[in-house]
């Protein structure tokens, strides 16, 4: 549980949130990858450095 002392920490705890769900888990409607790992897929990229940020 947070405790959240104003709407500062609120904004950034959201950010941090979303940008989590949205780039850096798993996600089933990519086979379990990541929204970079699909792109590097899709690229033939899988097995370089390539990031994307």
């Amino acid at each position: 549980m947070y405790v959240l002392k104003s709407l500062t920490d609120v904004r950034e705890l959201t950010e941090i949130w979303i940008r989590e769900y949205n780039e850096e888990r798993a996600h089933d409607a990519l086979n379990d990858l990541t929204q970079w790992g699909c792109l590097a897929k899709h690229q033939g990229l899988e097995n370089s450095n390539y990031e994307c940020r």
